[in-house]
């Protein structure tokens, strides 16, 4: 575990996990956007995030849209007035509770399923090309154990 660590104290960055779960994050995001941009659609993938739960679940709150995506509630009114903006969602109050508000997608945001999803697939599909399944799901079981480390859900 100190491989990320000189013998004299310093750091080796490019032995930390931290430094490679980073990096990775930040291309696939500058990826994702610019394969969206490419089919007209300025869209963030914090954005993209908030259409894949809606196309599970439509109609809930904001505030189970925010943990779900793990967002906080201002930056979820945030994002969802510029979707809203774009013709993307529409938010409508809950008659159960005046004071929540319900997510939906407009028929703009669910047309957008097809074509994004489809390239969503082949930026995975490229990026793990190569990798075995088997590697895939180490790694994906090592990151839920250093979250669980870190005290994710507690």
């Amino acid at each position: 575990m100190q491989r990320q660590f000189t013998a004299d104290g310093g750091i080796i960055l490019e032995e930390a996990l931290g430094y490679w779960i980073t990096r990775t994050y930040l291309r696939s995001r500058s990826e994702l956007y610019r394969r969206f941009k490419a089919h007209g659609v300025s869209l963030t993938p914090e954005q993209w995030m908030i259409l894949v739960r809606l196309w599970q679940k439509e109609g809930v709150t904001q505030s189970a849209l925010a943990q779900t995506t793990l967002r906080d509630l201002p930056t979820m009114s945030r994002i969802l007035t510029t979707m809203e903006r774009d013709g993307l969602v529409e938010r409508k109050t809950d008659p159960k509770d005046s004071r929540a508000r319900l997510v939906f997608l407009t028929g703009r945001g669910r047309k957008l399923r097809q074509s994004l999803v489809a390239e969503a697939r082949r930026m995975v599909e490229e990026s793990l090309h190569g990798i075995s399944e088997a590697d895939v799901q180490v790694t994906r079981r090592t990151l839920q154990r250093v979250l669980q480390n870190l005290g994710e859900g507690e």
